[in-house]
């Protein structure tokens, strides 16, 4: 088993923290020390941070605890854990970290994935959802080509649009002879505006690669209905990041897997790590690891905590 803390298991920080520890002041663990490890651990750009769980000269000064003590640290480390992450201060600093690194941001409203929208398109209702969905989701690819591109990418796709577009209106026959004669007039109007008004000619190549594939074809309601994609990826970006939201997930397995920690489990040394000697404990999770380092005793009582935060959460 690995000496780490994977930040997976925010709450369970204290949990692994405690595997060793003894009181706070003690072992000389401070709050603004255990901040700056929550900061750590909740503030990343990823799934793989770890964290060193403690210095070798506090991981000795916790061995040399009780069990009783320990448990009484861990409540302690728990609780200052809770009011640490609770405050307004720092959830407001996480909230600013999220909308920076994932585009997050709490508009308020209830969003679906586009697959939990095709799954529910099973009634004229969520079929005219899903199909909304899909709209915004289009608008969104066509606003964020014309927007991003380098803008003499952009003139070179135009280029080869129009040919393209005129090849088809010239075709003596086609049903849809019509709709390309009006994207190539329209581009007319646009063709010149790539150096003069670069902004202008970007918002109407968007519109019309939007109405070649029978997509919206205003310029209102492309950038509308992207600007509508936007705020409803921000809103499941928040709904996945979001502190609470990852705290209540990370104690509810902290209070589901307890039960089922074997903390007679046996180890032996291989190569330089402990492992498990039943190897189907090598495969249970960061947290039931955690807290099986921690031991009976004072997971209890980091358990008793979390069962309380549940609540407020």
């Amino acid at each position: 088993m690995k000496k780490y803390v994977v930040t997976a298991a925010l709450v369970c920080l204290p949990v692994a923290l405690v595997a060793l520890q003894g009181g706070m002041a003690a072992i000389g663990i401070t709050e603004p020390a255990l901040q700056s490890q929550f900061e750590r651990a909740t503030r990343q750009k990823g799934d793989g941070l770890m964290l060193a769980i403690l210095p070798p000269k506090v991981l000795l000064a916790a061995k040399a605890l009780s069990e009783p003590q320990q448990a009484a640290l861990m409540r302690e480390l728990a609780t200052a854990a809770k009011t640490i992450m609770m405050s307004p201060a720092f959830q407001s600093a996480h909230d600013a970290f999220i909308a920076k690194e994932f585009k997050a941001v709490n508009h308020g409203i209830k969003v679906k994935t586009l697959e939990q929208a095709a799954q529910g398109a099973t009634s004229q209702a969520g079929t005219s959802e899903f199909e909304l969905k899909m709209k915004r989701e289009m608008a969104a690819m066509y606003v964020q080509l014309a927007m991003e591109s380098k803008i003499e990418d952009l003139k070179m796709m135009f280029d080869e649009s129009v040919k393209e577009w005129t090849r088809e209106a010239s075709k003596p026959k086609g049903s849809d002879k019509a709709k390309y004669a009006k994207l190539v007039a329209q581009s007319a109007a646009i063709k010149d505006l790539s150096v003069s008004d670069p902004v202008k000619f970007r918002r109407g190549y968007a519109v019309l690669r939007s109405a070649e594939a029978d997509g919206l074809d205003t310029e209102e309601a492309l950038f509308g209905a992207q600007a509508s994609s936007q705020k409803d990826n921000e809103q499941l970006m928040w709904d996945q990041h979001n502190l609470r939201g990852a705290l209540k997930r990370v104690l509810a397995q902290v209070v589901a897997e307890a039960p089922t920690v074997d903390f007679a489990a046996q180890t032996v040394q291989k190569n330089s790590s402990l492992v498990f000697v039943n190897p189907a404990y090598e495969k249970k999770s960061v947290v039931w690891k955690a807290m099986y380092r921690a031991g009976k005793g004072p997971t209890a009582a980091g358990v008793e905590v979390a069962r309380a935060w549940l609540k407020e959460l």
